[in-house]
């Protein structure tokens, strides 16, 4: 991109993910939409956080804490309308660095990694007409590989099958 022509229809967007904050972690992402190729969104990000303990007992884990070590993920997303704001559909395919403690085990962890892709309905919204948005977003995922069970002292941990997930993304759109 070393003229203007060059750089029109390329949208560079910067989003934080306020929630992991709020929880010990941190959440961003980046990303990339050209629309010589339509409207869809390429992205990554970066997280960690404490998920809270409600989620994490979920399905007779009690007494269980999990974090999100530092984690990543891509994320496609295609947005319906060619205007500003719209919903978009669309997936990611998340890294996730887990982190298992248990009450009754004092300082014992168990650490796995998985795979799982994750479906996600969006909703972007421009408060005004500079480049700040909000993003919610709903997302529904599946663990297709773990690299193993987590185990604390003599407690497994049993995830659930399906896991959602929402959030509010605020985003700057860097080039328009």
């Amino acid at each position: 991109m070393t003229t203007a022509a060059q750089a029109e229809g390329v949208h560079l967007h910067a989003e934080v993910d306020p929630l992991p904050f709020v929880r010990g972690g941190y959440g961003g992402q980046i990303g990339v939409r050209d629309d010589r190729i339509g409207r869809v969104r390429v992205a990554v990000a970066s997280f960690s956080l404490d998920v809270p303990d409600f989620a994490a007992q979920l399905g007779g884990n009690d007494d269980f804490h999990l974090r999100v070590r530092p984690s990543a993920a891509l994320y496609v997303l295609y947005y319906l309308s060619p205007k500003r704001d719209g919903f978009a559909v669309g997936g990611s395919l998340r890294y996730l660095r887990l982190r298992y403690t248990h009450d009754a085990f004092d300082g014992a962890s168990a650490d796995t990694s998985e795979l799982s892709p994750e479906a996600i309905v969006a909703y972007k919204w421009h408060p005004t007409r500079f480049g700040f948005y909000v993003q919610p977003w709903l997302g529904l995922s599946a663990t297709v590989w773990r690299s193993d069970d987590a185990v604390v002292g003599d407690r497994t941990y049993d995830p659930l099958p399906l896991q959602a997930f929402f959030t509010v993304n605020l985003g700057w759109e860097l080039v328009r």
